[in-house]
């Protein structure tokens, strides 16, 4: 159906991008952000993303050696998820508040995630499981995927269709909600879109069955997702408790 698209991919990073700065220039002053500190957290963030997906793919690909199995990954999106907000403590701005910095990017690292995954339909890479229908690619992915007949589940798009629905359904939650606890945007989206990456995980074809199994019964995303979802709930009790005591003793 579709034709190898390298170009089309690499596109779909600075839509996202591109729809980041956007979202990031209407709400800065939501978050208490100066608009020259959007623009440069949002160019920051961008920068931090391209590495985390380089550290976690270097990470996929070693677990993977480690296990016997050769499936490689140059960059891995999901590690833009996770590294992120650590790199971003590192950027000098003016603006310390690495909480409202958060709530600010979490719609738009989402986005991101959402216009990736959409390349990833069209390039080929990240394919659903071989079925009776489907899409069916003209072309191999490197040497991991059948080339001949196969169709395969489009979960690409169901998983961007999840990721559009979190990000609505989140960013109304936050907008609305009078006792929003400020630094538990990012950490409450996150957790939610890893609860659905895990489910989608089971429709994701693998080269070799093993790796369905490959830590603790799971998949390696799936254990990634469960690490994450562990640590944005945490991190979102941990802030909730703190902002409660802060207003008792504020009242008292």
């Amino acid at each position: 159906m579709f034709e190898h698209s390298d170009l089309f991919y690499d596109a779909m990073y600075v839509v996202g991008f591109a729809l980041m700065m956007v979202l990031n220039l209407r709400d800065h002053a939501r978050y208490e952000i100066k608009k020259r500190d959007a623009v440069l957290t949002t160019v920051y963030t961008y920068v931090c993303g391209i590495v985390g997906a380089m550290l976690m793919g270097l990470i996929y690909t070693k677990v993977n050696a480690a296990f016997g199995y050769e499936d490689q990954s140059n960059v891995a999106i999901f590690g833009a998820v996770v590294f992120t907000p650590f790199l971003i403590l590192l950027f000098p701005i003016r603006h310390r508040d690495w909480k409202h910095i958060m709530d600010m990017l979490a719609p738009g690292v989402l986005l991101i995630l959402t216009c990736a995954k959409l390349g990833c339909y069209v390039n080929g890479c990240c394919r659903g499981v071989v079925c009776s229908f489907g899409i069916h690619y003209s072309y191999p992915v490197g040497n991991l995927y059948p080339n001949g007949d196969e169709k395969f589940f489009p979960v690409q798009i169901f998983e961007v269709l999840t990721m559009l629905a979190v990000l609505i359904v989140t960013q109304l939650v936050f907008r609305r909600q009078k006792r929003f606890v400020v630094g538990t945007a990012y950490p409450i989206t996150f957790a939610t879109y890893s609860v659905t990456r895990f489910c989608w995980e089971f429709f994701r074809f693998y080269p070799e069955e093993g790796q369905r199994h490959l830590l603790l019964g799971l998949t390696f995303w799936q254990f990634v997702c469960c690490l994450t979802f562990v640590v944005c709930v945490a991190i979102t009790i941990g802030l909730t408790v703190k902002a409660r005591k802060k207003e008792k003793a504020e009242v008292e």
